[in-house]
């Protein structure tokens, strides 16, 4: 009993922010801490440790090396040895931040191989603790600010967040630094510097020696009101994603990739940046820059006639074709006569340009002699008139498409199988009359095991059942 009181004597507020926090975290089974050295994940370390009894949770790090820092190696083994102190295992992760520092700066890129690393590392049911707190977020608002973000970058970084197979939480995102480190000093804890912290080059560091300093001394209370203005824009953000969700429901197709474009024209041009951003967000590509979003609104979405416009962006491009605006992620077109060849018909061959693969399976309406013939797929053939099994003369390939509703932009990326140098099916929609199955084949059916966003290569019914093909 006397030990409980001395416990219950020397609980820190921390420790309860901590456990309020986690408490409210469903299904989590383990604890992993993200740990860096320095003051903060120090602090948040020892909290879990103090807390893991209440929580019945195991706790364990792991520390990311940028290897951008001559020190790094003697910051990584600080933390295995923190680890070892407090029974926490630490596993320390490598990771190459050198690949995108051209393009987005030595901070962006650290941090976005960091959490690509820390996404692949948790498992179900684990939640990555950061520790992220009042000052971090004050930054992040006037970053993104500067940037000239809406509610969505304004609301900074949430205190809960999936991540890979699990969650990320910020338990400590409301306490200030300074809290942070009287805990420390107070409990003698011993942590690392990161010199980059204070390097007046990087936009952080900057704001922390020349920005925050003379806002704070003007207006004490400017953390506590940047802090709260990030929260508004949460609730602001969080009401608009529900808004563009319930209109990305009504203005849905066939196809998550596809958007019924006319209706999306009866929405208020705040709605339809909503909506195209949720789109984006939802189908996982890159969100575009508001020039592009408002580029693709205005060309796109109200283009008429068969026009096919297109505006694309790093890793994303959106198009009209008819009714339906398009979304893909960003394809590089193939070269005319591209050809690829399939040596065993037995396993399945994979299409370039993630295009997905092609497989012959049993029953079908291609003949079954294909399966002894030299076959490779062909793409963009000009030129080329084919005799479809179950119609009369020969069409070529564009026709077809046409007839079929697929976009233009999506012609030259489909298969043409060819079996001894003749076009024996296209895709998985058309035969050829010389290559179809007698009454009397068992045939082959050729499968195009496609990527999810061309799933609805076509939006005009099949013509008759593949079962319904028969030799003339």
């Amino acid at each position: 009993m006397a030990a409980a009181l001395a416990r219950l004597a020397t609980v820190h507020p921390l420790e309860d922010t901590l456990l309020a926090v986690l408490r409210e975290l469903a299904g989590v089974s383990r604890l992993v801490v993200a740990c860096s050295g320095g003051l903060d994940s120090t602090v948040l370390l020892h909290l879990c440790v103090a807390v893991r009894p209440t929580l019945g949770v195991p706790v364990i790090a792991v520390h990311v090396d940028h290897g951008l820092h001559p020190d790094s190696p003697v910051w990584a083994a600080r933390c295995r040895a923190a680890g070892e102190r407090l029974g926490v295992p630490v596993t320390v992760l490598r990771v190459d931040a050198a690949a995108g520092r051209a393009a987005k700066g030595v901070e962006a890129a650290a941090r976005d191989a960091r959490y690509a690393a820390l996404a692949q590392r948790l498992a179900p049911g684990e939640c990555l603790l950061t520790a992220h707190h009042r000052d971090d977020q004050v930054e992040t608002v006037l970053l993104q600010l500067l940037r000239g973000s809406g509610p969505a970058g304004l609301a900074a970084m949430p205190r809960v967040a999936s991540l890979g197979r699990g969650l990320h939480a910020r338990p400590l995102l409301g306490v200030a630094r300074s809290t942070l480190r009287d805990y420390a000093v107070a409990r003698a804890l011993d942590w690392v510097e990161d010199p980059s912290n204070a390097d007046p080059t990087l936009g952080r560091g900057w704001l922390r020696g020349h920005v925050l300093p003379p806002l704070r001394s003007r207006w004490p209370g400017t953390d506590a009101a940047l802090a709260r203005a990030a929260r508004h824009c949460a609730d602001a953000a969080a009401i608009v994603e529900e808004l563009a969700a319930q209109d990305l429901t009504l203005l849905a197709t066939a196809s998550p990739w596809q958007l019924a474009a006319d209706a999306l024209a009866q929405l208020s041009w705040p709605r339809r940046r909503a909506v195209l951003r949720h789109w984006c967000t939802r189908q996982g590509v890159p969100v575009p820059d508001t020039s592009r979003l408002d580029q693709a609104l205005g060309q796109v979405a109200h283009a008429r006639g068969e026009r096919t416009p297109l505006v694309a962006w790093p890793g994303a491009a959106v198009r009209r074709h008819r009714d339906r605006l398009y979304l893909d992620p960003g394809l590089a077109p193939l070269p005319a006569g591209c050809t690829v060849p399939w040596p065993d018909a037995t396993r399945p061959l994979s299409l370039p340009a993630g295009l997905g693969e092609l497989v012959l399976v049993p029953g079908g309406p291609l003949s079954a002699g294909l399966a002894g013939a030299a076959l490779e797929v062909r793409f963009r053939t000009p030129g080329l008139r084919l005799a479809i099994a179950g119609r009369a003369g020969r069409h070529t390939l564009k026709n077809l498409c046409q007839e079929a509703g697929v976009p233009p932009w999506l012609r030259g990326l489909v298969p043409v199988l060819h079996a001894d140098g003749e076009p024996a099916a296209i895709g998985d929609r058309w035969v050829c009359k010389p290559c179809a199955a007698t009454t009397h084949d068992a045939g082959l059916a050729l499968r195009w095991q496609r990527p999810p966003w061309l799933d609805h290569w076509h939006d005009a019914p099949v013509r008759r059942p593949w079962g319904a093909v028969t030799a003339p």
